[in-house]
This record gives structure tokens, C-alpha cells and sequence, in this order.
């Protein structure tokens, strides 16, 4: 475990006074890396954790033997079969706490578990006491749930998860340019769309434009629209056409690559996410357009439709977890308020709904931040 950086997590812990909490068991799923390892491990030591449930396309072997050494049990399975591992596991974990007087905690990362309950287990959601939640597709997902029967408190709307977004998205870049450097392809002096100008995608195309590379942008929201031309960013309204567009970066959250999107795309261009899962570019769409694939590196595979070639990049998964993604003390922003929000969901009633983390509990994390650095 990295041990470069101060103990930030469990100082913010001592300061928020957080309590062991030996009748709530957490069902986790998460994305198994040196930093969720410190959340995990720390988060263990209060609120006992049932099970592990890492997400197949990030993660690190070390890491899983590393909870497993402390006695956690740790599940690994496929990304298509995430989805029935959890239901699966959610079971169990129910049935456990039903036996032992125990509340269940969901600690997870994309709305997972929580789509599970409320899917399959909705009588038994008197024995969970609440969701901690740390991407906003996770907030989407609850908020998509008809009747929403329990609360899901969430650090994916704070001003700390604003910040991170920009570092994301210099991840995001950083991971590309490594990958296509490797196949000797350049970016700078191309012309790059990035689908969604939330806080990642800005943070996409911010840093592009540091490795030159031109930039026009798109938003459904045209609020976000006036804020990407204000930044100095076409719109991809203004592009004649998209002939010349080299790159396609989705950050939008949804499917923001359709199949609309790929008819227009000229040979050659490459196509990339920068958001969680695989919901920004039309797979199937692309898989059955193709007459063959092939690979041209670990992480680019070509696309060989009848008058072009397409590339896509990690097979549609977001690219910035090929590398090292955002530096450990800048996402332990989030998790610091993970911990925080577990704290407060089994010390504090809430009712059914989202909430994100307060700004004055959010001042907690970031001065601590400041005074260990």
C-alpha cells in the first residue's frame, strides 16, 4: 500500500469522531485500487464489511489479497456477470443481517446495488440502512428507481467532486496520449469532439487544448453549451462537417457515440469513453457495422466496416483506467467524504431520496487536506 502520502483518511476520521459501529455490515462494490484499498480498509475498522464486490475492468490483484488478509471476502467476476453476482451476493448479505440483528450498508460505486434492491429484494429493505454513493451515475441510477425506498447519501454533487473532475479528465488524456504514442500516432495538430461538458468533459478538453490538440465540444445543455464557447471551444454545431475530426471522446454519462454519430465518422477516427461503464459509445451498433476486428495494440482494436476503419480504445471501458488514474491525494477527496457519509447514515434518520454530502461536513476533508500537505 502506498505509504508516500500522509494518513489522510484516518485523520479525517479523528476528526469527524467516527464511532465503531459493530451492528452495520457494508456491501461494497468498487473499483479495487491502491487508494479504495485505504477507504476499505479504513472503513472496515468502523462499519464491518460483509463483502467485496470489485468491478472487473479496474482493480489490482494485490489489492484483493490485501483485504483478503484482513479477512474480507472479495469477488472478482466478469463485467457481465457484475450484474448477477450482485443480486446473488445481495441474498446472502440480506439474509445474514437478517439472522445476525444486523443493518446493511450499500457502499458502491454506479448504482449497482441499489438498482438490485429495489429490483429484486424490495421487502427487505427494513434491513438496509441507507446507500453511500460515489459517481453520479449511481445518483442517476437511484433516481431512475420508482418509489425509492431508502436513502442514498452521495459525494458525487460536492464542490471537492467539481475539482476531481478536472484531474479526471487530465487522467483521461494522459492514458490516451500514452496509448496512441505506443502505436506512433500523434494528437497534437488534430481536431478532437468530446460529447458532454460536465465536469470531466471540461476537464477533457482543457487538457487537450495543453497538448494542442483543437477542440470542439457538445452538451444537451445549452447553459453548458454557452460555458464551452465562453472557455474558448467550438461547438460541434459549428463544424462544417465531421470529415475532420480525428478523435471522439465521450463524457457524457449516457450513450453520447450513436449510431447517428458513427455513420458520420471519417476513416481512421478513434473512439474513446471517459465515463464509467460502457454507456458512451453504441457497441453493438459499432460490433455489427463491422465485417472484422482485429487488434493493433493491448488497448486499440480496429473496426473494419465496409469503406472505413474505426478504432476504439479499451474496448469501449473508460480509457483512464489503462494507467494510473487520478492522483491518490486528490481522490481521497471523495473518499474522505465517503467516510464521512457513512458516519452520518448510520448515526442520522433520513428519509427515501438522494442527498449529497453538506458543504459545511465538505469543509472537513478539504481542510485537512490543506493542513497535511
Amino acid at each position: 500500500m502506498n505509504t508516500f502520502h500522509p494518513d489522510f483518511l484516518g485523520e479525517v476520521a479523528r476528526r469527524v469522531g467516527i464511532q465503531s459501529h459493530p451492528n452495520y455490515r457494508q456491501f461494497v462494490v468498487q473499483h479495487l485500487y491502491e487508494d479504495t484499498l485505504r477507504l476499505l480498509l479504513i472503513s472496515h475498522q468502523f462499519f464491518p464489511i460483509d463483502v467485496v464486490i470489485g468491478i472487473s475492468y479496474s482493480g489490482k490483484k494485490q489489492v484483493v489479497e490485501a483485504l483478503q488478509q484482513q479477512g474480507i471476502r472479495v469477488l472478482t467476476p466478469g463485467f457481465h456477470e457484475l450484474e448477477a453476482t450482485i443480486q446473488t451476493e445481495l441474498n446472502h448479505s440480506l439474509e445474514r443481517c437478517r439472522s445476525a440483528g444486523n443493518q446493511l450498508i450499500l457502499h458502491e460505486v454506479g448504482g449497482y446495488a441499489i438498482t438490485s434492491l429495489h429490483r429484486h429484494y424490495r421487502e427487505y429493505c427494513n434491513l438496509v440502512r441507507g446507500s453511500v454513493e460515489i459517481t453520479k451515475q449511481g445518483v442517476w441510477a437511484a433516481r431512475r428507481i420508482d418509489n425509492l425506498l431508502i436513502p442514498q447519501l452521495n459525494c458525487a454533487e460536492t464542490r471537492l467532486k467539481e475539482i476531481e473532475g478536472d484531474y479526471v479528465g487530465d487522467a483521461v488524456v494522459l492514458s490516451l496520449d500514452t496509448i496512441l504514442r505506443e502505436i506512433g500516432y500523434a494528437m497534437a495538430g488534430r481536431l478532437a469532439l468530446v460529447n458532454g461538458y460536465g465536469w470531466v468533459g471540461r476537464g477533457v478538453c482543457r487538457s487537450l487544448r495543453a497538448k494542442n490538440v483543437a477542440v470542439a465540444a457538445y452538451d444537451i445543455d445549452v447553459i453548458k453549451k454557452v460555458a464551452l464557447k465562453l472557455d474558448g471551444f467550438l461547438l460541434r454545431d459549428e463544424l462544417d462537417s465531421l470529415n475532420q475530426v480525428s478523435l471522439v471522446i465521450g463524457a457524457s454519462g449516457a450513450c453520447s457515440i450513436t449510431p447517428e454519430l458513427i455513420d458520420q465518422l471519417s476513416h481512421r477516427t478513434i473512439l474513446v469513453s471517459a465515463s464509467s461503464k460502457k454507456v458512451e459509445i453504441d457497441l453493438d451498433y459499432l460490433h455489427t457495422q463491422a465485417q472484422w476486428t482485429e487488434f493493433v495494440h493491448p488497448h486499440v482494436q480496429a473496426y473494419h466496416l465496409p469503406n472505413r476503419i474505426l478504432y476504439l480504445v479499451n474496448q469501449g471501458y473508460p480509457v483512464n483506467f489503462v494507467g494510473s488514474s487520478v492522483p491518490d491525494e486528490i481522490v481521497e477527496f471523495l473518499f474522505a467524504e465517503a467516510l464521512i457519509l457513512l458516519e452520518q447514515l448510520v448515526t442520522h434518520d433520513f428519509s427515501p431520496g438522494t442527498f449529497p454530502l453538506s458543504p459545511e461536513l465538505e469543509e472537513i476533508p478539504a481542510q485537512v487536506w490543506l493542513d497535511l500537505r
